[in-house]
């Protein structure tokens, strides 16, 4: 199965990305790399797994990359094709799915814990474990099975159907024993549900 990794970081340079790719490519996928922010470019066909990472600004900005985007990501959704999205592409997802997306009160830059409302074989046995988070906004209004809240009550963690998850927090983010569980299981396990 081939690994689709949509960079949203608008030229911005990042770790994500290569993060994200040394876990697939792990994985045993073959990866390409679309810019989707600065090239306006999506992944041709709709095979595959869809990796999108996070990206800085606001997710209500608004581009010729981004109607295409939320149309791709509502169809992937509606056939259940197998579809991860972090922090700036879980914003994403949520507005594909009509959820709101506003401002958080306290924006959030470092280590903080997960916190686990619901299981889901993907982050089972993470609650407290530390993730990485970058973010500025918060997702409210369910959609999907919300397995994880933030810190306003939002939504950081859901899928929907079966193969279609989305967490607001880094689980490529591998900043040692703090973060060393999610790393190490949410995206493995969540990749390895697709076989």
């Amino acid at each position: 199965m081939r690994a689709h990794l949509l960079d949203l970081n608008d030229g911005v340079p990042n770790r994500g990305t290569a993060a994200l790719r040394g876990q697939l490519e792990h994985a045993g996928f073959g990866v390409d790399t679309w810019d989707v922010r600065q090239g306006n470019e999506l992944p041709p066909d709709r095979e595959g797994v869809w990796v999108l990472g996070g990206g800085p600004g606001s997710p209500l900005q608004e581009g010729p990359w981004r109607a295409p985007l939320l149309a791709a990501l509502r169809a992937r959704v509606a056939e259940d094709r197998p579809t991860l999205c972090i922090c700036y592409g879980f914003e994403m997802l949520a507005a594909a799915m009509g959820s709101e997306l506003r401002r958080l009160t306290t924006p959030r830059e470092g280590v903080y814990p997960v916190s686990l409302v619901a299981h889901d074989p993907a982050v089972e046995g993470l609650d407290g474990h530390g993730a990485w988070e970058a973010r500025s906004w918060a997702v409210f209004g369910d959609f999907g099975r919300v397995f994880a809240r933030g810190p306003e009550l939002d939504v950081a963690g859901t899928r929907l159907g079966d193969h279609v998850l989305g967490v607001i927090f880094h689980p490529e983010a591998d900043l040692g024993p703090e973060t060393h569980a999610v790393y190490s299981r949410v995206v493995p396990r969540y990749l390895a549900g697709l076989r």
